[in-house]
């Protein structure tokens, strides 16, 4: 388990440097319906508790904008790829082995 932290940063698991070692995960904000299953799965791999503040990737609702919500990841994001396993509507999607998503 990696060290948590006190208060509601939204640094992700680490604060160390990028860790990027996965696949590449494409997001589509257009097919997000914000349910918030990613956050939950990715801050329980990190944190062992549905920590959604702690999670390495961030779903936030917009307001004026052509999609309803925003995905972006913190640089704790290591693209372990939990957040594509778990996203049922395909918003997510790890990038296959050896080619695009």
């Amino acid at each position: 388990m990696l060290p948590s932290r006190d208060g509601p940063s939204r640094d992700g698991p680490s604060t160390d440097a990028p860790r990027r070692q996965g696949r590449p995960i494409a997001a589509d904000a257009a097919r997000c319906t914000g349910c918030l299953i990613c956050e939950l799965r990715c801050s329980l791999r990190f944190e062992e508790s549905f920590r959604p503040a702690r999670a390495a990737i961030v779903i936030r609702r917009q307001t004026g904008s052509r999609d309803e919500y925003r995905i972006s990841f913190t640089d704790g994001c290591d693209r372990c790829g939990i957040c594509a396993r778990y996203c049922s509507y395909r918003a997510l999607v790890q990038e296959p082995a050896g080619g695009a998503a």
